[in-house]
């Protein structure tokens, strides 16, 4: 199964791995050794798409809320990043002339994907997806 995770930027990467904070949106599986991208906001000051990688260990925890009291919880997703930077961008500017589309290919799914999931959210996507956003990651 392929995944994609919108996150906070900066993505940190140390010794080819990261960590990555977030909650699945419905119930999104997430298995050991599953395929990742990840996508840092760009309004927070990411770059879109910005790194490949394998779900080495995923586990839930808990973390005190930011504002109030309590806590919440949050899959932590430790990644073995393949690629950290994509050989062709990818951007929501270039999917925005997709997002609202039903035409075929890949754009349209992964701009709504990318378009209506909050920040910290990670989903699955479907093997024709996966297969374009992974050619970003290919020299064309």
């Amino acid at each position: 199964m392929a995944l994609i995770a919108k996150i906070d930027p900066p993505l940190t990467v140390a010794d080819g791995r990261a960590q990555i904070h977030a909650r699945p949106y419905k119930q999104a599986a997430v298995a050991e050794g599953d395929e990742i991208f990840v996508w840092t906001s760009e309004t927070s000051g990411g770059h879109g798409l910005a790194a490949f990688g394998t779900i080495a260990a995923a586990r839930i925890e808990s973390f005190p809320n930011k504002t109030g009291s309590g806590e919440h919880k949050e899959l932590v997703l430790d990644v073995q990043i393949v690629s950290g930077a994509p050989a062709r961008s990818l951007t929501l500017a270039q999917l925005a002339v997709h997002r609202d589309s039903d035409e075929a290919g890949p754009e349209a799914p992964v701009g709504k994907t990318l378009y209506t999931h909050a920040l910290n959210k990670i989903t699955s996507i479907e093997s024709d997806d996966a297969d374009f956003v992974r050619s970003h990651f290919e020299e064309h």
